[in-house]
């Protein structure tokens, strides 16, 4: 793509309007980049083919961002970066835009640029001299400014577009000037994308089957969903008294029999599976907090255990559908926030609140505690590594030391060792899975700067973010007062406050809202089919020799991408489809650049079977969209949805 550059009088307006191509967040970034400041660190010059040459003053450093022949170093640092015909480039630091113009003149046209340029200084300044229209108006070309927290939020969008489809292959590319003057800044930026990505593939989740588990059991928990309040009747009704987040690790031994000091004057927040020890040691936790879907929850930690009732069950909505049937206790269903499946059924027959939730079940504890305004919030138990003897994957009264829970156990210790920091400094033994969730909590901490965050395990992995304390000594500190209620009282005196008749009508649209999706899950069906039959078609020819015009085949390439994109433009749909999506997402930009008959052939028999597993998504969604019909339609007949409401809602209905 052609370079194009401002003439000495429009710099001003080259500037201007460069910056109202840019995102609202970059443009406020760009607005407090004081001029005179500028003027003092960026110096602009000529070379003798009249493009501008860059250098940069900090304090009594002085660094090249270009060198004299700006062009030919571009070439020569864009060789290497194309080799694979990736679907996309990570570009460390901008290089004062020469290097971005020699990708988009070497690059495929659906190669995605995403550049990370720390220094607001040389970015504002890049404006003022090079078009960028022309480039941005692709929509393949993506800017990152700042430092990691100024581009962090904008990061994160990036994983819920379509232009994260194209990051599944990437290259990564550091410029000269980010090499020769800023390594250290751009080594940061490196990890943190390396740890982002990371995070985002998990979140993704495990399969397709996954996601349909997650549908069965919010559907089948629409009972407890529709007879409980919102998890906002809990807000800031515990301000002033600490919270005592109790994990399950191996150090949870050493100090479990002091958690009986916390009782009554503090809050304790069960996890998951540290229900069993908690309850054999005589420990009544305030909440019961659970974020697993699968059936083992129920097996673990249910099935024939005796709960007391004046305890509360906080978990996802989407837990097996046994739970909150077993529990005798108060209850809330929790929907998860930013999460297509948990919106669409919150939207109707819930209140419209949501959390996170996170990864891991002490990330939905975490965002509980915070949620209840308690200050501290203590972490006890939360190892995230291997007990002392390297062997020890929870506490000695864990389900998982026992035979119902052994192939989980041997699961994990069946990973692969890395060692991390522990709370004394020295390096001890954990695994890539407890690393993720420990940095998935690290950064839920550092959102919320204005608490003290307390770890008070003796033991496990050092968890940024937070100071450590010996579990007596937090308790002598903070339990001091009385809480004036329990949980479970909040939620019991908010239940009669219930507008059941909303709650009725939502359900009835809810329904509707179900037979419109069966109908269009059907529809893409269909237009995945043909889209299979018409790749075989190709396929066929191909085989055949017969000559196909090379155009003929591009288009018929580029017809399946665009007809990928139905199957996004649904936030319920991208849903369901995000794991097959971003699957043969990948296997495409594998492929690179399509120049032999060979790639051709591999490309298209990849798309013949990308149709084919969106049509098998969208086929087994139908079929469970139509029994989930087949679940809430009795429930419009019970009598906890009848009530004195109901003639008012009939009315309604006829008015």
């Amino acid at each position: 793509m052609e370079m194009k550059l401002a003439q000495p009088n429009e710099t001003e307006n080259m500037l201007w309007k460069n910056t109202m191509l840019m995102p609202s967040w970059i443009q406020e970034r760009i607005k407090k980049v004081e001029d005179s400041e500028l003027e003092k660190r960026v110096s602009i010059t000529f070379n003798e083919d009249g493009y501008p040459l860059c250098s940069y003053q900090e304090s009594d450093n002085c660094f090249q961002i270009t060198s004299m022949q700006p062009v030919r170093e571009a070439e020569r640092w864009a060789d290497p970066v194309l080799t694979q015909g990736s679907g996309s480039v990570f570009m460390f630091g901008s290089g004062f835009a020469y290097p971005i113009y020699e990708l988009f003149s070497r690059k495929q046209p659906h190669t995605l640029v995403i550049v990370f340029e720390q220094n607001l200084y040389l970015f504002k300044t890049m404006l003022r001299y090079f078009d960028f229209e022309p480039l941005i108006r692709t929509g393949k070309l993506i800017f990152f400014v700042g430092d990691i927290e100024d581009f962090s939020n904008a990061f994160n969008k990036l994983f819920f577009s379509i232009a994260f489809a194209s990051c599944t292959f990437p290259e990564f590319a550091f410029t000269h000037a980010a090499k020769r003057n800023f390594q250290t800044q751009y080594k940061d930026i490196h990890r943190y994308v390396f740890s982002q990505l990371a995070l985002y593939v998990f979140y993704i989740g495990n399969d397709h089957l996954d996601n349909l588990v997650g549908l069965t059991n919010l559907i089948s928990n629409s009972r407890a969903i529709l007879e409980s309040p919102g998890i906002e009747c809990l807000r800031d009704q515990y301000k002033g008294f600490p919270a005592f987040i109790i994990a399950n690790g191996p150090s949870l031994d050493k100090n479990i029999s002091e958690l009986h000091r916390i009782q009554g004057r503090g809050l304790i927040i069960s996890t998951e599976s540290t229900i069993v020890p908690l309850l054999r040691n005589g420990i009544k936790p305030d909440i019961l907090t659970i974020i697993e879907r699968t059936k083992y929850t129920y097996l673990y930690h249910f099935e024939n255990v005796d709960y007391p009732e004046d305890m509360a069950l906080l978990c996802l909505g989407l837990v097996d559908k046994h739970v909150f049937p077993a529990f005798p206790g108060q209850k809330i269903p929790i929907f998860r926030n930013a999460e297509a499946i948990n919106q669409w059924v919150n939207q109707y027959i819930g209140d419209g609140s949501a959390m996170d939730a996170g990864a891991n079940v002490s990330h939905l504890a975490f965002e509980l505690a915070v949620l209840l305004g308690a200050d501290p919030i203590v972490f006890v138990g939360q190892d995230y590594a291997y007990g002392a003897d390297g062997v020890a994957t929870h506490s000695k009264n864990a389900v998982y030391n026992e035979d119902k829970g052994k192939k989980s156990k041997e699961y994990i210790q069946s990973m692969r060792v890395i060692e991390v920091e522990g709370n004394d400094g020295k390096m001890i033994p954990s695994n890539q899975l407890w690393i993720d969730f420990k940095r998935g909590l690290e950064q839920k901490i550092a959102s919320h700067p204005d608490k003290t965050m307390i770890n008070a395990t003796e033991g496990g992995a050092l968890i940024s973010g937070t100071r450590f304390e010996k579990l007596t000594r937090v308790i002598d500190q903070y339990c001091c007062d009385t809480m004036p209620r329990q949980v479970y009282k909040l939620i019991e005196e908010n239940k009669p406050l219930i507008d059941k008749a909303k709650k009725r009508l939502g359900l009835e649209q809810f329904i509707k809202s179900i037979e419109n999706y069966v109908l269009m899950f059907q529809e893409l069906g269909e237009a995945a089919n043909k889209g299979k039959l018409e790749c075989s078609d190709v396929l066929l020819r191909l085989e055949r020799n017969e000559k196909m015009e090379r155009d003929h085949l591009e288009n018929a390439y580029q017809k399946n991408i665009m007809t990928y994109q139905k199957y996004l433009s649904d936030d319920l749909c991208r849903s369901f489809c995000q794991q097959v999506i971003f699957a043969y997402y990948y296997l495409m930009n594998r492929v690179g650049l399509i120049d032999t008959d060979e790639k051709t052939n591999e490309i298209f028999m990849i798309q013949r079977q990308f149709f084919q597993s969106l049509y098998l998504v969208c086929q087994s969604v139908a079929v469970h969209l139509e029994d989930a019909i087949k679940i809430l339609e009795p429930i419009l007949t019970e009598p906890s949805l009848m009530g004195e409401e109901r003639d008012a809602v009939e009315s309604d209905h006829k008015s």
